[in-house]
């Protein structure tokens, strides 16, 4: 028996587990073509299941846990510095968050971002679909995790006219890019940002809004 004969009922079964630990994994109906090593990629909460793949196919199997390999817990690509994205300026635009904002740890939720425009022209935001947020160290501002997954491509604008507020959907998930704070961003007080690209200005960020991240 070849390690994907042994690799694709578990695959399977785990496609159908609720909630699904995978995020990308190889097809089990196709056989064509299946050599080890077999990129799998899981969900931050699901250790347990990427111990267990790695204790049986070991090296036949490259896993990701959320944002950072298994079980070596490193980035798979080292985090580069870009030119910093100024913050927004509050007397053009403020933001809120649509109410209180938990999540379970290694987990993610649809939230929303209240945009004011306080200045005298339309602010016309570029999302796909929905704000990504990034979850931030409200002590020093690093960015600590967010979301890991692919993103598409679509692009939808939210436009908000001066003297009005919108509220923009936004995701926000706890996958961790600091290996000292595991695979998920671990319980505690948090912060969130995202940044805002106007269509008829530069981007900017948000300050951090307050986040808790629960057990």
């Amino acid at each position: 028996m070849t390690t994907w004969d042994e690799l694709k009922p578990i695959l399977s079964r785990l496609a159908s587990t609720q909630p699904v630990p995978l995020t990308s994994w190889p097809d089990p109906a196709q056989d064509d073509g299946r050599q080890p090593p077999f990129a799998i990629e899981l969900e931050p909460w699901a250790t347990d299941v990427a111990q267990d793949l790695h204790a049986k196919f070991g090296d036949n199997v490259q896993l990701m846990v959320g944002a950072l390999r298994y079980p070596e817990r490193t980035l798979p690509i080292p985090p580069t510095a870009g030119p910093p994205v100024p913050e927004l300026d509050p007397a053009e635009l403020s933001v809120t968050l649509d109410g209180p904002l938990s999540i379970r740890s290694g987990t993610m939720a649809h939230h929303g971002l209240v945009v004011r425009n306080l200045g005298r022209r339309d602010v016309v935001i570029g999302t796909t679909g929905e704000l990504i947020a990034e979850v931030v160290d409200p002590a020093t501002g690093q960015v600590v995790g967010g979301y890991a997954g692919a993103v598409r491509l679509m692009l939808q604008t939210f436009t908000v006219a001066p003297a009005t507020a919108k509220r923009i959907p936004m995701l926000v998930a706890t996958a961790s890019r600091v290996p000292d704070l595991g695979y998920a961003i671990p319980p505690g007080r948090w912060g969130v940002q995202v940044t805002l690209d106007p269509a008829a200005g530069r981007a900017v960020r948000t300050p951090p809004l307050p986040m808790t991240v629960t057990a």
